[in-house]
């Protein structure tokens, strides 16, 4: 099990974490609304009902991550890492999700409800 700074329910909205590596990080119910996260190391970190609105986390590994009930609206996971993440019940209304390995992500629950800025559905790929 990864261990990584204990960041839960902290206010990191609008913050610039691109390529920092957050592995193991606890980040349950953080609020990291529009924040950077292009390219961060988010393994097995725990991400449970984080409010990740409109956040850019393009090209961030997620392996083996807990997003569980997180809200990931309008957020743009293109080119993520997202095997063996846990998104049961996550909210990806509008994500954007093109090119994003979804391979074992567990996604039980999750809402893709409206369509991407790119035109394709949330969740196509």
């Amino acid at each position: 099990m990864l261990h990584g700074p204990n960041l839960a329910k902290k206010d990191l909205s609008h913050v610039n974490l691109a390529t920092a590596n957050l592995a193991g990080a606890d980040l349950h119910e953080a609020r990291l609304r529009e924040a950077t996260l292009t390219e961060t190391n988010l393994e097995g970190a725990d991400l449970t009902e984080a409010d990740l609105t409109q956040a850019n986390l393009a090209g961030a590994c997620l392996r083996n991550a807990t997003a569980a009930h997180a809200n990931l609206a309008d957020a743009d996971l293109r080119d993520a890492e997202l095997a063996g993440a846990n998104l049961r019940g996550a909210r990806l209304n509008g994500a954007k999700l093109r090119e994003a390995d979804r391979a074992i992500a567990e996604l039980a629950g999750a809402e893709f409800a409206q369509r991407s800025a790119d035109g394709s559905e949330a969740g196509d790929g």
